[in-house]
């Protein structure tokens, strides 16, 4: 493991709502932020905002335990008497809606309608960015940047970087924090006493990747809680281990990459995907790639990088969970093979000394780890290969990409070594509300036939699938998925008019003259 990529003892855990809901819902309650947690930034029109903290136990069946704050930024409505609000919870799980750039959500040619008639309240989660406690490891970012100075190996950093995490873990338990009630079931109660503290009756929730599974949680243990929810980039509650489906879902995305490509006149002449993702592979079949690579601000730090298979991987991995990266990713793969191993070793070794070089010093990154692994080890932990499914014909690049990341998982759960949740916790969730999904027919990271487990068992859901579609529609800022979003919420029985899906401008492929195809 060269670096953090955020790419035991059975507890007891009360998870009926009659049970998690009164006991915490009693004791929440709202303590105001006099300045909010940024200032809001410029939009037209202006949006104002609220912010503060919901408090409550950190253990509900511990009363008098200690307490933990969970941030919140409200957004009022323009009506007097709006409608039910939107809760929104981010994804991770580690991460956070309240910052900046999701005020750039609300623009009037965007969701900004939706406050006309609603609130919308975006909450973090227990041990996220602004929630108190936050659980983070800040000694973890500058890892690599530690392994290089101390020039150790692979299997050194490995041992290293659990090491890291196990002290992180060690300092936070010994701070008081008890890590066994940082899981989907607790959050999900969270999140119904942050509803009542705050004065609401029913809601309509979103969730964004881990909180669309999040979701599923609270549609399970308070239904008659929502109004309507809105799952986008979600994935089955059945899937039992967090790196289980990983192999499959990257196969089928590239798949369907390929295909695209292929469909596009000048994609299609210039590039043939699957062939070469397997050529790209193939350039590791003689081992690991060394290379050097020169600071371009600080031309006297120079390092001696090793390349593997995972580094290559991880790299069209990435490329893959973002419009402008996943229309690149030909020509990315046509110039790293120009010259074999020696060009592929200039464009990795490029991007792996770079993040070598970003991490000196390095505290803080884009989510709360000791709150991802507590939450990702709950939800069964990852303890050996044989948590991940490998189809026989896999390919050489979803192999690689899976062992990484079952790497990292297996690390992370030996550290954080907390209670699973009951079996009863991976089942699908059969609730009789409506709910709209959203689904990325590219997404790398939850793939459409996640979106199709789910729906199964909820009778009244739609999917909604985006041909060009990556991973999480809003935060593509899916103008076609905010159309049909802000429709489903003034009537969420209605079929809803999809009509601009055809109308929306497909994006074309760099090709390799640096020009882009056109649809």
């Amino acid at each position: 493991m060269s670096g953090f990529r955020l790419i035991s003892t059975v507890g007891a855990f009360c998870l009926a709502a009659t049970c998690t809901a009164s006991a915490v819902s009693a004791q929440a309650s709202v303590e105001p932020l006099e300045d909010c947690f940024f200032a809001a930034p410029e939009t037209t029109p202006p949006v104002a905002q609220e912010c503060g903290y919901v408090v409550l136990p950190e253990n509900p069946d511990r009363p008098d335990g200690p307490e933990i704050k969970l941030g919140f930024l409200r957004l009022p409505a323009k009506a007097e008497n709006p409608k039910a609000p939107l809760f929104m919870l981010a994804g991770g799980p580690g991460d956070s809606f309240i910052k900046p750039p999701t005020h750039l959500l609300f623009g009037d040619a965007f969701l900004g309608p939706i406050l006309d008639e609603r609130d919308v309240v975006l909450l973090d989660q227990r041990g996220t960015r602004n929630a108190i406690p936050t659980l983070d490891c800040p000694s973890a970012y500058s890892l690599p940047w530690e392994a290089k100075e101390r020039g150790l190996d692979e299997a050194e950093m490995l041992e290293l970087s659990w090491q890291v995490l196990a002290d992180c873990v060690a300092d936070t338990r010994a701070a008081g924090v008890d890590l066994a009630q940082y899981n989907s079931v607790r959050i999900a109660a969270d999140l119904d006493a942050a509803r009542q503290a705050l004065g609401y009756g029913r809601i309509v929730y979103y969730g964004a990747s881990y909180g669309a599974q999040l979701g599923q949680h609270y549609m399970r243990d308070f239904p008659d809680s929502l109004e309507a929810v809105i799952l986008d980039g979600a994935n089955s509650l059945s899937r039992k281990s967090w790196v289980q489906e990983r192999v499959r879902d990257v196969d089928v995305a590239t798949r369907k990459l390929a295909a695209l490509c292929a469909a596009d006149a000048k994609c299609g002449a210039a590039y043939n995907v699957t062939e070469m993702v397997d050529r790209a592979m193939a350039l590791f079949d003689e081992g690991p790639i060394e290379t050097t690579y020169q600071d371009p601000a600080d031309p006297e730090t120079q390092l001696a990088i090793t390349l593997t298979e995972a580094d290559l991987a991880e790299t069209i991995f990435g490329f893959q969970t973002g419009q402008i990266g996943i229309h690149a990713l030909p020509a990315v793969l046509d110039t790293m093979l120009a010259d074999g191993r020696a060009s592929a070793a200039a464009l990795l070794g490029d991007q792996k000394g770079a993040a070598i070089v970003a991490s000196r010093g390095a505290t803080e990154g884009g989510s709360a780890i000791l709150m991802h692994m507590a939450v990702v080890c709950s939800d069964d932990p990852v303890t050996s290969a044989d948590d991940m499914i490998i189809e026989p014909d896999a390919s050489a690049y979803a192999r690689a990409y899976g062992a990484a990341v079952l790497e990292e998982y297996v690390e992370f759960c030996r550290a954080v070594d907390v209670p699973s949740l009951p079996d009863d916790t991976d089942v699908d969730v059969t609730t009789d509300v409506p709910t709209l999904i959203l689904a990325g027919d590219l997404d790398a990271r939850t793939p459409v036939i996640r979106s199709e487990l789910v729906a199964e068992t909820l009778p009244r859901a739609t999917i909604v699938e985006f041909p060009q579609g990556t991973h999480v529609q809003l935060g593509e800022i899916n103008q076609c998925a905010g159309k049909i979003l802000r429709a489903f919420l003034d009537d969420p029985d209605a079929t809803p008019d999809t009509g601009c899906i055809a109308d929306m401008p497909r994006r074309g492929f760099v090709l390799p003259d640096g020009t882009i195809s056109v649809q």
